[in-house]
């Protein structure tokens, strides 16, 4: 079913975290009520323009409803990446409306969708289809560390969600498990509304193997589609409580960071099913997908429609894209084009890093330490190994910094950053030092810094 004006007559089904199951039908009428409590904001705010609407919700269902809501209005909406306390305020402080229990007292109950009374309905029920036009704006951190707005018009989502289904082979699929939120680019396309088009069972969202594990126990073969990513995957690696169930499994995707060779080749040889990866970003979108069985496995096929060209002077990719009108955009990425169109990726050019699939600006950290009164400059970097970490090369502002501990110290700029980042995006180890090392051309190094935390 190609004619995503017709979804509404996809079965599709939400589980809830309780075990509930919501149909199509009482998605459709949530979103219909929701609409209603909608327009009657915009229309006792006075909102004339296109209303701007904020919205976050943990839960995909609601989630889901309240988004097709807000398009049904000809909103755009801004869907945050966290629910930390700063990033909140900051998109609700340019929002016309604000929708999702996670506002819950951020804002007053004039614009706060949730927090109105039930509006009265009329005798009869508008209908309220999947919308054909309609623009998501994402938030990412650019190659400088500060937050980017990344505007998606919704038929490009549409055209992406076409291309993904023509690509993968599906129908044999009857639910969708997820290990990602819905937020994300990718978990609103892949865990969200591709199942939603399919018209098949959508599971809440899992964080460990073992809480998929008793969903397979009594599954038929190919019965389902797993999204996921490296860190998840890593972990299930390491111990694979699925491997004797993964009969049950059509497919499992990987997307939002590297997911290396030895792992994907690992989980191949345990489960006898290829991890299908996912290259792109949110600007970006899905760019291209390999399947790794062997580690020789490494180089990526572009998705249909996608052409490339290197940049010769920065060995940057260079993407022209359907869902972008075809304008060339310019990735953060180096890469080497096969001859026979595929590529292999060669690495980042900027200082966004990735940590267990959250993507993390090391500058954005560093500009918000110095914020603190306690902080005369800071230098983070990634630590390889084993397990990736961030670390801080911090140097006092001694006048101003008074506390009794290293460990106070240490909790004290972590609290700072967690206003504004996430728990895996904080350093986990910190060093203290009178002035950075430099070298004999006066410069810090990133070895140098390293140096520090062995």
């Amino acid at each position: 079913m190609n004619d995503l004006s017709h979804l509404k007559l996809a079965k599709f089904s939400f589980v809830l975290d309780t075990g509930e199951v919501k149909t199509a039908e009482s998605f459709w009428h949530d979103s219909y009520l929701y609409s209603k409590k909608l327009g009657a904001a915009i229309n006792k705010l006075g909102i004339r323009a296109t209303p701007k609407a904020v919205l976050f919700d943990s839960d995909p269902y609601t989630f889901g409803y309240k988004l097709f809501a807000l398009l049904a209005r000809g909103c755009e909406i801004a869907l945050p990446n966290n629910q930390q306390p700063s990033t909140l305020e900051d998109a609700v402080s340019v929002a016309d409306v604000v929708c999702g229990s996670a506002f819950l007292g951020v804002k007053e109950t004039s614009t706060w969708i949730d927090g109105m009374s039930e509006v009265e309905l009329g005798e009869q029920q508008d209908e309220v289809y999947w919308p054909t036009t309609g623009t998501i704006v994402f938030f990412t951190s650019g190659s400088t560390g500060k937050s980017k707005q990344i505007r998606k018009a919704w038929q490009s989502l549409q055209l992406e969600l076409d291309i993904l289904a023509s690509t993968f082979e599906l129908s044999p699929v009857r639910e969708f498990v997820s290990t990602v939120p819905h937020y994300h680019i990718y978990g609103l396309l892949f865990r969200l509304l591709l199942p939603m088009k399919l018209g098949v069972k959508i599971h809440p969202t899992k964080e460990y193997p073992e809480h998929v594990l008793p969903l397979l126990k009594t599954a038929e073969k190919n019965q389902f589609a797993m999204i996921s990513s490296p860190a998840f995957l890593k972990r299930l690696c390491n111990d694979n409580v699925l491997a004797s169930n993964a009969h049950a499994f059509n497919c499992i995707f990987s997307s939002g960071g590297e997911l290396k060779s030895e792992i994907a080749t690992k989980l191949y040889s345990q489960m006898q099913l290829p991890i299908r990866e996912i290259y792109g970003s949110t600007e970006s979108g899905g760019i291209a997908h390999r399947q790794q069985t062997q580690v020789s496995d490494s180089v990526w096929t572009l998705f249909e429609g996608m052409s490339i060209s290197v940049n010769p002077d920065s060995q940057q990719l260079v993407l022209s894209s359907p869902y972008l009108n075809f304008e060339p955009l310019l990735m953060g990425d180096k890469v080497k084009v096969c001859s026979n169109g595929q590529f292999k990726l060669l690495g980042r050019i900027d200082r966004t890093v990735k940590i267990e699939e959250k993507r993390v600006n090391l500058s954005a950290l560093e500009r918000t330490l110095e914020e603190h009164a306690w902080i005369q400059s800071s230098k983070v970097i990634l630590l390889e190994g084993k397990r990736s970490t961030l670390a801080a090369v911090v140097v006092l502002n001694i006048g101003n910094a008074t506390f009794e501990s290293k460990h106070q110290l240490n909790q004290t700029l972590r609290q700072h950053l967690a206003n504004k980042f996430e728990l895996i995006c904080i350093p986990k180890k910190w060093r203290y030092v009178e002035e950075f090392p430099i070298n004999n051309q006066g410069k810090t190094t990133a070895a140098a810094l390293e140096k520090l935390f062995e």
